[in-house]
Protein backbone atom coordinates (compact mmCIF):
# COMPACT_ATOMS: atom_id res chain seq x y z
CA UNK A 1 0.00 0.00 0.00
CA UNK A 2 1.11 3.57 -1.03
CA UNK A 3 1.74 6.26 1.45
CA UNK A 4 -1.54 7.99 0.02
CA UNK A 5 -3.40 4.86 0.26
CA UNK A 6 -2.68 4.91 3.67
CA UNK A 7 -3.64 8.32 4.72
CA UNK A 8 -6.67 7.85 2.52
CA UNK A 9 -7.70 4.93 4.65
CA UNK A 10 -7.24 7.04 7.83
CA UNK A 11 -9.23 9.56 6.47
CA UNK A 12 -12.12 7.34 5.54
CA UNK A 13 -11.64 5.98 9.03
CA UNK A 14 -11.93 9.08 10.75
CA UNK A 15 -14.85 10.67 8.95
CA UNK A 16 -16.97 7.55 9.47
CA UNK A 17 -16.46 7.63 12.84
CA UNK A 18 -16.86 11.12 12.90
CA UNK A 19 -20.58 10.76 11.09
CA UNK A 20 -21.50 8.60 13.61
CA UNK A 21 -20.74 10.81 16.42
CA UNK A 22 -22.09 13.50 14.80
CA UNK A 23 -25.40 11.92 14.01
CA UNK A 24 -25.61 10.17 17.59
CA UNK A 25 -25.08 13.62 19.15
CA UNK A 26 -27.40 15.71 16.96
CA UNK A 27 -30.30 13.34 17.69
CA UNK A 28 -29.51 13.43 21.62
CA UNK A 29 -29.40 17.16 21.51
CA UNK A 30 -32.87 17.37 19.95
CA UNK A 31 -34.62 14.72 22.24
CA UNK A 32 -33.11 17.09 25.15
CA UNK A 33 -34.81 20.05 23.81
CA UNK A 34 -31.27 21.91 22.46
CA UNK A 35 -30.23 23.28 19.59
CA UNK A 36 -27.91 21.09 16.50
CA UNK A 37 -24.47 21.03 16.37
CA UNK A 38 -24.11 23.79 14.29
CA UNK A 39 -25.41 26.20 16.86
CA UNK A 40 -23.08 24.95 19.17
CA UNK A 41 -19.74 25.06 16.70
CA UNK A 42 -20.75 28.42 16.37
CA UNK A 43 -21.04 29.80 20.24
CA UNK A 44 -18.37 27.59 21.10
CA UNK A 45 -16.06 29.55 18.90
CA UNK A 46 -17.67 32.53 20.14
CA UNK A 47 -17.27 31.97 23.89
CA UNK A 48 -13.10 31.65 22.35
CA UNK A 49 -12.86 34.89 21.62
CA UNK A 50 -14.32 37.36 24.12
CA UNK A 51 -13.83 40.61 22.45
CA UNK A 52 -15.86 38.94 19.35
CA UNK A 53 -15.57 38.07 16.27
CA UNK A 54 -16.88 39.04 12.60
CA UNK A 55 -18.84 37.03 10.51
CA UNK A 56 -16.50 36.26 7.98
CA UNK A 57 -13.75 35.70 10.49
CA UNK A 58 -16.00 32.97 12.80
CA UNK A 59 -17.33 31.02 9.09
CA UNK A 60 -13.41 30.71 8.68
CA UNK A 61 -13.04 28.83 12.10
CA UNK A 62 -16.20 26.89 12.33
CA UNK A 63 -15.72 22.44 12.21
CA UNK A 64 -19.01 22.49 10.46
CA UNK A 65 -20.80 23.36 7.32
CA UNK A 66 -22.82 26.50 7.80
CA UNK A 67 -25.56 26.16 5.30
CA UNK A 68 -27.81 29.99 5.27
CA UNK A 69 -24.64 31.70 8.01
CA UNK A 70 -26.45 34.66 8.06
CA UNK A 71 -29.64 33.51 8.88
CA UNK A 72 -28.61 31.04 11.18
CA UNK A 73 -26.87 33.73 13.22
CA UNK A 74 -29.76 36.26 13.25
CA UNK A 75 -32.02 33.44 14.59
CA UNK A 76 -28.85 32.82 17.53
CA UNK A 77 -29.44 36.57 17.95
CA UNK A 78 -33.22 36.11 18.43
CA UNK A 79 -32.99 33.30 20.63
CA UNK A 80 -30.86 35.67 23.42
CA UNK A 81 -27.30 33.23 22.09
CA UNK A 82 -25.13 35.71 20.83
CA UNK A 83 -25.46 39.46 20.38
CA UNK A 84 -24.49 41.41 16.71
CA UNK A 85 -22.91 44.94 17.38
CA UNK A 86 -21.16 47.54 15.14
CA UNK A 87 -17.60 47.13 14.95
CA UNK A 88 -15.71 49.77 16.31
CA UNK A 89 -13.34 49.80 13.35
CA UNK A 90 -15.92 50.24 10.38
CA UNK A 91 -19.25 50.98 11.85
CA UNK A 92 -20.73 49.09 8.52
CA UNK A 93 -19.41 46.00 9.96
CA UNK A 94 -20.70 43.39 12.92
CA UNK A 95 -18.92 41.88 15.58
CA UNK A 96 -20.49 39.03 17.23
CA UNK A 97 -20.21 37.85 20.48
CA UNK A 98 -21.37 35.10 22.92
CA UNK A 99 -24.25 36.05 25.75
CA UNK A 100 -24.43 34.68 29.29
CA UNK A 101 -27.64 32.50 27.59
CA UNK A 102 -25.34 31.25 24.85
CA UNK A 103 -22.92 29.94 27.08
CA UNK A 104 -25.41 28.04 29.42
CA UNK A 105 -27.03 26.51 26.35
CA UNK A 106 -22.94 25.68 25.13
CA UNK A 107 -22.53 24.18 28.48
CA UNK A 108 -25.71 22.29 28.07
CA UNK A 109 -25.03 21.09 24.99
CA UNK A 110 -21.13 19.74 25.42
CA UNK A 111 -22.84 17.42 28.38
CA UNK A 112 -24.88 15.66 25.83
CA UNK A 113 -22.02 16.37 23.11
CA UNK A 114 -18.93 14.93 24.83
CA UNK A 115 -20.36 11.99 26.26
CA UNK A 116 -21.30 10.75 22.49
CA UNK A 117 -17.71 11.60 21.14
CA UNK A 118 -16.18 10.20 24.39
CA UNK A 119 -18.58 6.79 23.49
CA UNK A 120 -17.95 6.97 19.95
CA UNK A 121 -14.04 6.94 20.09
CA UNK A 122 -14.20 4.26 22.70
CA UNK A 123 -15.91 2.23 20.40
CA UNK A 124 -14.44 3.13 17.19
CA UNK A 125 -11.01 2.28 18.88
CA UNK A 126 -12.27 -1.34 21.08
CA UNK A 127 -13.38 -2.13 17.50
CA UNK A 128 -10.56 -1.51 15.66
CA UNK A 129 -12.01 1.34 13.55
CA UNK A 130 -9.03 3.59 13.83
CA UNK A 131 -6.66 1.38 13.00
CA UNK A 132 -5.75 3.12 9.86
CA UNK A 133 -5.19 6.04 11.40
CA UNK A 134 -2.78 4.72 13.85
CA UNK A 135 -1.03 3.09 10.81
CA UNK A 136 -0.98 6.45 9.03
CA UNK A 137 0.29 8.44 12.13
CA UNK A 138 3.70 6.05 12.49
CA UNK A 139 4.49 5.98 8.92
CA UNK A 140 4.98 10.05 8.69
Amino acid sequence: MTDFETRERAWIALNRVRTRIYRDAERALVAAGLPKLNWYDVLWELEQYPDGLRPVRLQELLLFDQSSFSRQVMRMAEEGLLTREPAEDDRRGKVLRITPKGREIRARMWVIYRSHIDRGMQSAIEAGSLEDVEVASRRR
